[in-house]
């Protein structure tokens, strides 16, 4: 079989590991933790963080609290104050985590090198190379996305309304927001929802990245599996010793995909269950806020931006399950009778009996689920999502019964 110069896997992560260190919260770093730069890199990142996630998610909570307790709250607007508090807290949480499991994120990296998992032939490098753009375009689509829904909210809709209240009510008790200070805020919002968005968008489809990995890398085995039969006929050698030498790499390949998936979930199992939980609730006052707008055909652009962020976090919610679903399938569902059925027809009965039992005990291996789970707790699949989205649903209509 011919063969081609090895694809590098870390290219499913280059561009989300580049937009970290574009924003400076990339959680390795190159100096020794002896040496001064190291401290001074540490501090200019706590100094950096506290103003582009604890001043924002104090400011908009203070003024939450302060709109509620002055009798003159709207539906709406309270509504759009959570979602945006609950959704930088979600970002900062994320980053926050994978920081803590920064070693298990280094794990993944080195096992996306070891040797399972490199030197394909030309049918093979195929399919990681759709894997990798799949992965890139998922990464330019969420921030193409979520850029064009900020843009209209900070920007498009306070430009219609002449900027005359700020794009994001805050409040920080010591100074008036609008007043001399409005301007300064004004340009510290515009300002820092770049950074927000490029975190989000490179947290999110990290994972993803690493999902897709594991996906390609189940295609391979598959098509491993469907090629053996022609590479046990091109040996040069006896068939026994010819089907053992390929069985064999096919089954460490396979153990390498399980303890790959593993480390995915000790990665970011955390992550995933805050996302589940948290972005469930800004769905469901989402669209509280959504059917809670005055006059919709005279605030169409709130409409959108609205239905855009909406919309955004029901899909973030949809490719995360349904990742999970198709690597499950690939192993356990009609895809994983597939690999045993693909095995079971190559002509085993000439085989010996040590070689019989191996079958065996890979048909048996194969039917042990393959899962991401979310802190072990919750399965990463389109069961827990239709599961989400039903309570989710049920949370509206109680949100919205308690609104009339």
């Amino acid at each position: 079989m011919k063969t081609s110069e090895n694809v590098d896997l870390f290219q499913h992560i280059s561009l989300q590991i580049r937009a970290l260190k574009l924003t400076g919260f990339y959680i390795f770093t190159s100096h020794n933790p002896k040496s001064y730069m190291f401290w001074i890199v540490v501090l200019s990142r706590i100094v950096f963080g506290v103003f582009i996630f604890v001043l924002p998610i104090m400011g908009q909570f203070l003024y939450f609290v302060r709109l509620v307790l002055s009798d003159n709250a709207e539906v709406q607007e309270a509504a759009g104050i959570i979602n945006l508090v609950l959704t930088e807290l979600l970002i900062s949480l994320k980053l926050l985590d994978l920081s803590l499991r920064r070693n298990s994120l280094l794990e993944l990296k080195e096992q996306m090198q070891r040797k399972e998992f490199l030197h394909f032939s030309l049918p093979q490098k195929t399919i990681i190379e759709g894997s990798v753009k799949l992965s890139k375009k998922l990464f330019f689509w969420i921030f193409i996305g979520a850029g064009v829904d900020i843009a209209v909210h900070i920007i498009v809709v306070p430009a219609i309304k002449k900027f005359q209240v700020l794009p994001v009510k805050m409040d920080f008790i010591f100074f008036d927001a609008d007043g001399r200070y409005f301007n300064f805020l004004c340009l510290y919002q515009i300002l820092y929802k770049p950074v927000i968005l490029t975190i989000f968008s490179a947290m999110q489809t990290m994972r993803w990245a690493f999902m897709l990995c594991t996906s390609n890398q189940l295609d391979v085995l598959i098509y491993n599996f469907e090629n053996m039969k022609e590479l046990v006929k091109a040996g040069n050698c006896e068939i026994n010793e010819a089907f053992k030498d390929g069985f064999k790499k096919n089954i460490v390949h396979h153990c390498a995909i399980i303890q790959f998936v593993d480390t995915i979930g000790r990665a970011f199992g955390g992550q995933i269950l805050l996302f589940f939980m948290i972005n469930s609730f800004i769905i469901c006052t989402t669209a509280v806020q959504f059917f809670s707008i005055p006059n919709p055909l005279n605030n169409i652009m709130e409409l959108v931006w609205i239905f855009g962020f909406l919309f955004i976090m029901i899909i973030m919610l949809y490719i995360d399950c349904y990742f999970g679903t198709i690597i499950t399938e690939k192993v356990n569902g009609k895809r994983g009778s597939q690999i045993s059925m693909i095995v079971y027809c190559f002509p085993w009965i000439d085989l010996q009996q040590d070689l019989k039992n191996l079958l065996i005990i890979f048909f048996v291996r194969n039917q042990q689920e393959l899962v991401i789970n979310a802190s072990k707790l919750i399965p990463v699949s389109m069961t827990t999502f239709r599961k989400v989205m039903n309570w989710t649903y049920k949370g509206f209509a109680v949100l919205n019964q308690m609104k009339k």
